[in-house]
Order: C-alpha cells, then sequence, then structure tokens
C-alpha cells in the first residue's frame, strides 16, 4: 500500500506549482498523466512514480476541515482545496512526500503524511 498524503490548500494546485514543486526536490523529475488524467503523477528518470496527485476538491465547512484536518480550518480558513496524493514508501516515496511537503508550502498550505495505519 502507498503512503496516503493530504494537501490542503487555500487554492487549488495548478500543473505549474506541481512542476515547481517537483523540481525544487529533484531537477529529474518528469510529469504524467494517468487514468485519463484523473491524476497526475510525478516520475523518476525510470519512469516509476515517485507521488501521484489526485485532482483537488473545494471543501467549504470549516467542521468538515477540523475534524479531517485539525487546525487546518483555522489556519487557512474556508473554503480550502483538499488534494489527495500517495507515495511509495522507501526513498522513491520520500521524494515524493518531499514534493507534496515543498507544493504545500509554495502554496502556504498543510501537509498531513500517513506514516503508517
Amino acid at each position: 500500500m502507498p503512503r496516503d498524503i493530504v494537501v490542503v490548500t487555500s487554492r487549488p494546485p495548478d500543473a505549474t506549482a506541481l512542476v515547481q514543486a517537483g523540481l525544487a526536490v529533484d531537477p529529474g523529475l518528469g510529469v504524467r498523466a494517468v487514468e485519463a488524467g484523473a491524476y497526475v503523477q510525478l516520475v523518476a528518470g525510470d519512469g516509476s512514480a515517485v507521488v501521484s496527485f489526485g485532482h483537488p476538491s473545494r471543501v467549504e465547512s470549516a467542521d468538515e476541515i477540523a475534524r479531517l484536518a485539525p487546525g487546518a480550518a483555522e489556519r487557512l480558513g474556508t473554503p480550502v482545496f483538499w488534494t489527495e496524493a500517495w507515495a511509495p514508501w522507501g526513498a522513491r516515496g520520500d521524494a515524493g512526500v518531499a514534493v507534496a511537503l515543498g507544493l504545500a508550502a509554495s502554496l502556504d498550505g498543510v501537509c498531513i503524511v500517513e506514516d503508517a495505519s
């Protein structure tokens, strides 16, 4: 199972923000769309995914944000954009987590990484 990641931001991450976050971690990362564009992956030179991002969802309920991501509603206000991501375990996944953390930081957001379940 991959490592679950959630990026919560006050504006939706776009392709430029994803690419910039990836390049900041590893200039050799590439980008590809999968499942007819349902997901965007940042990939290593060998084509292996380091992180996959779903499309952001707009969440308007502060109570829902507080329940799912304590602290995010107070920090960001509402509405927010909730973007789910997945990274493999190990070194490749560590790079993916770094991309998600960088994406959240670039958008003044919050990144929640599930380390075990």
